[in-house]
């Protein structure tokens, strides 16, 4: 047996006394930072309408009609047909998000991990739905080819597109990825004091606002697609419908072949775009 050194201030490696060294854990559960998920507050809400079932939702369109000179007394006057083709919206999509909680981890865990399971399946749902809704750039009617940075003469296009397609002034937003989102920092004329008369009008960040432009309230998102470019999305709210036929439903069971609890959130869904000439995408050659 070896004889003690004492007197000695050397101290023994990590690997010599971790049998003598306890392991802490903290009594929170860290988390991924989430994305920024804004489409689906953003667009109109058609849910109500498929609450009782079905797998289409029909909408019926009419159409503009024409003023037309009244001729003489003898001619027959014209007849317009104000019916339009109906928007069809399809409830298709059924996505769902499960974790398997065994047991064991249930029995020797200090932590509620029901609950916190739970809330990552509900972010990786909305996560989906914004996802489906961002993909709509797609139908868009107009397309503002951004360049490799975005700078105002874009903004002022995708102002013009929606302009031209008779778009109501009010509720116009735009999603924009987070190198956009730097380029318009970058435009005095959108934050400066002594431009807007406002204080940091462009980086308002309440509930995601970037800031408002030209009318329109601009949305970081760091969802914003990229497929070969950046897809930066501006629509006024009617242009993009949502339809959730159940809302994220979470079921749980327990199995006996698997000696724990399943868990499973749901949610069946469609989106689709109604105005297409008020969808506007405006790339970004690189990432949005």
């Amino acid at each position: 047996m070896a004889t003690p050194t004492t007197g000695s201030n050397t101290l023994k490696s990590i690997a010599a006394t971790a049998q003598y060294v306890q392991e802490m854990w903290t009594r929170e559960i860290e988390k991924p930072f989430s994305e920024a998920l804004q489409a689906a507050k953003l667009v109109q809400d058609r849910s109500g309408l498929i609450s009782d079932g079905g797998d289409i939702l029909n909408i019926p369109f009419s159409i503009d009609v024409d003023a037309r000179a009244k001729a003489d007394n003898a001619t027959g006057i014209t007849y317009d047909v104000p019916n339009g083709t109906p928007i069809t919206l399809a409830i298709d999509k059924h996505y769902y998000s499960a974790v398997l909680i065994s047991d064991l981890a249930k029995v020797q865990s200090n932590y509620n991990l029901k609950s916190e399971f739970q809330a990552r399946m509900a972010q990786s749902l909305a996560q989906q739905i914004d996802t489906d809704l961002l993909a709509e750039y797609a139908n868009a009617g107009t397309t503002v080819s951004g360049g490799a940075a975005i700078d105002d003469a874009d903004i002022l296009a995708v102002v013009t597109a929606l302009d031209t397609a008779n778009t109501p002034q009010s509720e116009r937003f735009g999603i924009i990825g987070v190198n956009t989102k730097a380029d318009l920092l970058g435009i005095n004329k959108y934050n400066a004091y002594d431009q807007t008369g406002k204080t940091g009008t462009a980086v308002d960040g309440t509930d995601g606002l970037v800031g408002s432009v030209y009318g329109m309230g601009i949305y970081m998102s760091q969802n914003v697609p990229v497929s070969t470019t950046g897809r930066n999305l501006f629509f006024h709210k009617k242009a993009l419908s949502l339809a959730q036929q159940q809302k994220p439903k979470f079921e749980m069971e327990y199995s006996v072949d698997q000696i724990g609890t399943k868990c499973v959130l749901h949610t069946i869904y469609g989106v689709g775009t109604e105005r297409a000439a008020s969808l506007v995408e405006l790339t970004r050659t690189t990432a949005a």
